[in-house]
């Protein structure tokens, strides 16, 4: 059978719309410049359409519609053109006639175009219907326009035709009808409202600290930590891992926060003092690791930008972790803070591809180069690759010296040229800028930086009074207590405001109200000596009930006991090992320990002998 089809000359083909080959994939453009080929070869009359097939590597059965179709007229009343080699467009629906006006018995192609055109008050109704269709639920307007749609036809008696002898009554074929007649006019009414924002860069200009990256990054060490044991001498105990949180700034690159922690995982307080870093002015730390210095210029936004004081950026992104979700991070950050947290999925670098850059950057450049430094293993099966050519053991960690170098390291990465800024360094890049009018600064950095690490919490009264038990309150396993709140024992079983500093829980703050203070109580003893983090606390209590040895009833202070027993079981006990050296990370490696009895300890005596005030 021969397909009869019109011949046109090579000017008429030109003057048809041709799709841009840029707007498309790179993968498809060579079908579509083939589709192209013979669709010309064939509507010339240069060869047939089983020919032109065959050339182009075509269906010939394609080609075929794609001739028949090519010549008709779109919905924008041109020619479909060269439009239909384009891959799957040449599947599009050929406009119908409009004459048939009865009504369709079920659901088959174009039922929904018959409707309109045998109901003209339904059709006015759609037409009329503007209101934005976004992909997934329908909106409400939408579901209001069926339900006319179906209230007019039963009103017609018209319950045996489509659309409702459907289980929907027409509902998705109605919502598909529009969408697709939307698609199908490029350039019409349907394009002249605004696309709806679906990202925060739309709302945002795009300036410096518009949004900073937070991450937990495991680093690639095998570190040891030397302990020293009851009975003298040391022990080298492997740690389990370190972490490193970072916060930086997208259009500089540069660093405004970061803190390390040690153990499996980090919390919501780590956190905290993550964001913390970024709000209190930076200073140079004075080094005692012999041979480490500052390069100049080097420092963190907070401390180097004085004309821009408490520059805060507009959002964070952080991932779906625990520990950025907590409640007791959101609380202080809204609060102390401020600005928007933007949370994405866990292991996916593409939507925070700056904070994981960084890690990679910093791990090739310097962290590897540590002792018991290594690469990971990239696929599975494989084993890690060493990088450092010292042995961990003969080296064992400091964590407050571990710090010192964080420090210069990230401090001294701030002032290096970063080739995607045009050789400038971050800091440099940050010091270029303007000042702007609706720029995110607060003068209150090192209020807010405190504030941080507090929350405000309700918590109930409790005492006794026929038992002579006086009022006091209990958080976090310990009883608070103060002199304001003998005899008043109206307050037992309300529940008042606590404010808690959760970098030192020896006291909290009643509140009468969110702002209005009433007094400060004490923790009971032995938490009252040594300062100590919401961590530690729980790590205490955790160990008390792991360890029948241990027991903080009856000692002087629980960090001293706690320090204690951690050196003891630091031989057979992996938490013990990290947990030591987190202490010692926070109190600059030298943790608390229990002091002698008095009897043993020496009398101090004045160099110029004993001073009496008898008279004789």
């Amino acid at each position: 059978m021969t397909d009869v089809h019109a011949i046109y000359d090579q000017e008429q083909l030109q003057a048809w719309y041709r799709p841009p080959e840029s707007e498309m994939a790179e993968a498809l453009r060579t079908r579509y410049r083939q589709a192209c080929a013979a669709l010309t070869a064939v509507l010339t009359g240069a060869c047939s359409l089983s020919s032109a097939a065959t050339m182009h590597r075509l269906c010939r059965k394609r080609l075929r519609h794609m001739v028949q179709l090519a010549s008709e007229l779109a919905a924008d009343g041109r020619p479909f053109g060269y439009r239909v080699c384009v891959p799957w467009g040449v599947y599009q629906r050929r406009p119908q006639a409009e004459e048939a006006s009865a009504m369709p018995r079920r659901a088959a192609a174009h039922a929904m175009t018959a409707l309109m055109a045998a109901q003209p008050t339904i059709r006015g109704w759609v037409d009329a219907f503007d209101h934005p269709l976004p992909p997934g639920k329908p909106p409400k307007v939408f579901l209001r326009l069926h339900k006319r749609i179906v209230d007019e036809l039963k009103r017609l008696d018209l319950g045996d035709y489509y659309p409702l002898n459907q289980t929907d009554k027409g509902r998705r074929a109605l919502l598909r009808f529009l969408r697709n007649r939307r698609l199908a006019v490029p350039g019409g009414e349907w394009d002249s409202a605004a696309e709806p924002v679906s990202r925060l860069t739309d709302i945002f200009p795009q300036t410096p600290f518009t949004r900073t990256e937070l991450d937990g990054h495991r680093i690639d060490i095998e570190t040891v930590l030397s302990v020293s044991l009851p009975k003298g001498g040391l022990a080298v105990r492997p740690i389990t891992s370190l972490w490193l949180l970072v916060e930086i700034e997208i259009d500089s690159r540069a660093i405004v926060g970061w803190t390390l922690r040690v153990g499996r995982a980090y919390n919501n307080l780590d956190v905290a003092s993550c964001l913390a870093v970024s709000l209190r002015p930076w200073e140079r730390r004075t080094l005692t690791v012999p041979d480490l210095e500052y390069a100049p210029g080097a420092g963190l936004p907070s401390g180097l930008l004085n004309q821009m004081p408490g520059w805060r950026s507009r959002s964070v992104a952080m991932d779906n972790a625990k520990a950025h979700l907590a409640a007791d991070l959101e609380q202080p950050f809204c609060r102390a803070r401020g600005g928007m947290l933007v949370f994405g999925r866990a292991h996916e670098p593409r939507s925070r591809p700056i904070v994981e850059q960084l890690f990679s950057r910093l791990e090739r450049g310097a962290l590897r180069q540590i002792p018991g430094g290594f690469e990971p293993a990239k696929r599975l099966g494989e084993s890690k690759l060493r990088i450092s050519n010292f042995s961990p053991s003969d080296h064992p960690i400091q964590l407050h010296a571990f710090e010192e170098l964080l420090d210069v390291i990230i401090a001294n990465y701030n002032a290096t040229p970063h080739s995607a800024l045009g050789n400038l360094s971050p800091l440099q890049f940050l010091q270029m800028q303007r000042r702007r009018a609706f720029d995110f600064t607060v003068g209150t950095g090192d209020e807010d930086a405190a504030d941080m690490g507090s929350v405000l919490i309700p918590l109930v009264v409790h005492g006794n009074r026929g038992q002579g038990v006086m009022p006091h309150v209990n958080y976090a396993y310990v009883r608070y207590r103060s002199p304001d709140l003998d005899n008043k024992w109206e307050l037992i079983g309300k529940r008042i405001l606590a404010r808690v500093n959760r970098y030192d829980l020896r006291t909290l703050l009643l509140m009468r109200s969110v702002t209005a203070p009433m007094c400060v109580v004490r923790a009971a003893s032995p938490w009252t000596r040594t300062v100590h983090d919401e961590t530690t606390r729980k790590l205490i209590m955790q160990w008390s009930k792991q360890r029948k040895d241990f027991t903080i009833i009856g000692v002087d202070c629980a960090i001293q006991a706690y320090v204690d027993s951690l050196r003891a079981h630091c031989a057979d006990s992996q938490q013990a090992v990290d947990q030591l050296a987190r202490i010692e990370q926070l109190h600059a490696g030298t943790p608390p320990t229990r002091r002698k009895p008095a009897f043993q300890e020496a009398a101090r005596v004045p160099p110029g002998g004993w001073i009496t005030l008898d008279d004789d």
